[in-house]
């Protein structure tokens, strides 16, 4: 009986020293947003289909390098062949046995033919195409990082729209416990008879409750989305939780001029520009090569047996069926036509005026969506001092007037006023705080400057 009592005592033990580690285990984990900006790049199909791309531009880049090596066309076929004997020298003629017109029985035949050739000099028909495959691959790369900004805005807006939703559901915890404290103080006036109060009083009271039910419900339905939204673009199928509140506001570290020239440097807009002229301008050499001759080395060949014909070497005539030889020649081949080259190279100096002009428009249209990305974070910099500023001292002012009127020398419509005034100045706060975050993502997309500190992933160095 004592040795179960000690073993009793011994398994209550190890549980009490296992439960802090279960305790642990069973603990909700808490993302900030690298840590969901990494999963979420990793998941995405948006990227992975953009990331697909590459490698597609990267195997047609490897097709047109492979025109520089040799190419081989061999063809093989086998059937029925008619049998045929070697002609015959009688007197001054040649007598065939086997005359063409007759069949003298037939056979299996089999015959390969082979073709090889290797290109000498083409005027730059393979060089520019294979040069212009290759600044296509930096353009689909350079599409896969805007595709990484478009999946980091959209995981921001709802990171931050989750952490905006519980500080407001928060808030109204908050307000509620106010609303307590003021109908404690009314019902006991009322029923102290005093004319501090009246009986409306509960009324407006309600009132402030029942807005504060609308909000409440508001928050917790955009918790909600916010929520799911974000399982959904990094597919975490647990539980998880992110920071009780929006981190604090700091000004812009640089002046806008700054911002520009990062925009210039690391916008992948930018580089798929710069690298789709490249290869528009090979491309329209190459179209312009197309209308000079391309040499070639060559070396053709034949193989074919029948075993019901016997072989006749006559240098003159060839026997299909039955024959074997290979020799090597230098070739030229040139395409002509009246009008088709020409208009290709027509087409493909159009398509490079077209991405000149898009150049000409990106380098006006983005340093105005930096400055107007760069005005919104000051702006809201700025709003959320000032509405910090507003809502801390509305707060002031509500705890003075219920101090003034606990000691006889207020008036209930004053905390009201002040109970209003504090509500919608740190309603306003969050959500000036709420838009500076999202601004300052609309900066780090509108510069580019999000591919410099990309997690898990060789950052972009900026110049």
């Amino acid at each position: 009986m004592r040795n179960w009592v000690r073993l009793g005592g011994v398994m209550v033990c190890l549980a009490i020293l296992a439960a802090p580690a279960a305790l642990l285990a069973a603990e909700v984990p808490v993302f900030e947003l690298p840590e969901l900006v990494k999963m979420a790049l990793e998941f995405s199909p948006q990227v992975k289909a953009s990331k697909s791309e590459v490698d597609v531009a990267k195997q047609q880049h490897e097709q047109a390098k492979s025109h520089y090596y040799p190419q081989i066309e061999a063809v093989a076929i086998t059937g029925v062949a008619p049998n045929a004997r070697r002609p015959e020298v009688r007197g001054s003629s040649i007598y065939f046995p086997d005359p063409s017109n007759r069949i003298h029985g037939v056979s299996w035949f089999g015959r390969i033919d082979a073709h090889v050739f290797q290109p000498l000099y083409t005027f730059g028909k393979i060089a520019h195409r294979k040069k212009a495959a290759y600044h296509n691959i930096k353009v689909k790369e350079a599409q896969v990082e805007e595709k990484k900004g478009d999946v980091i805005w959209d995981l921001s807006r709802a990171y931050y729209g989750l952490i905006l939703a519980q500080q407001g559901i928060g808030e109204v915890k908050d307000a509620r416990v106010y609303l307590s404290d003021i109908r404690e103080r009314i019902d006991r006036l009322l029923r102290l008879g005093s004319p501090a109060v009246q009986e409306s009083d509960r009324y407006r009271l309600d009132m402030y409750e029942g807005t504060l039910d609308k909000f409440a419900a508001e928050a917790e339905e955009g918790a909600k989305v916010a929520y799911k939204a974000i399982k959904s673009l990094t597919d975490y199928d647990k539980d998880f939780q992110v920071p009780l509140e929006l981190p604090q506001p700091s000004a812009p570290p640089a002046a806008l001029e700054h911002y520009v020239e990062k925009a210039l440097d690391l916008r992948p807009e930018f580089a798929q520009l710069k690298e789709g002229l490249e290869a528009r301008k090979l491309l329209v050499e190459a179209a312009k090569a197309d209308r000079w001759p391309s040499f070639f080395l060559g070396l053709k060949g034949a193989y074919a047996g029948a075993p019901g014909r016997q072989t006749w070497h006559n240098p003159y005539s060839e026997d299909y069926f039955n024959t074997s030889y290979a020799f090597p020649y230098l070739g030229m081949h040139m395409h002509l036509d009246f009008g088709i080259t020409k208009a290709k190279i027509g087409q493909a100096k159009a398509e490079l005026q077209q991405l000149q002009n898009m150049q000409g428009t990106a380098l006006m249209g983005i340093p105005v969506e930096v400055a107007q990305a760069y005005g919104k974070v000051k702006e809201s910099y700025k709003k959320t001092l000032g509405l910090d500023k507003a809502y801390v001292n509305a707060r002031r002012w509500l705890v003075t007037e219920l101090s003034n009127f606990d000691m006889g020398i207020g008036k209930m419509d004053n905390i009201f006023q002040a109970f209003e005034r504090y509500g919608q100045f740190r309603g306003d706060y969050l959500i000036a705080l709420y838009d500076y975050h999202l601004a300052k993502v609309q900066l780090d997309k509108a510069t580019g400057m999000y591919r410099v500190r990309l997690p898990g992933e060789k950052a972009v160095q900026s110049q």
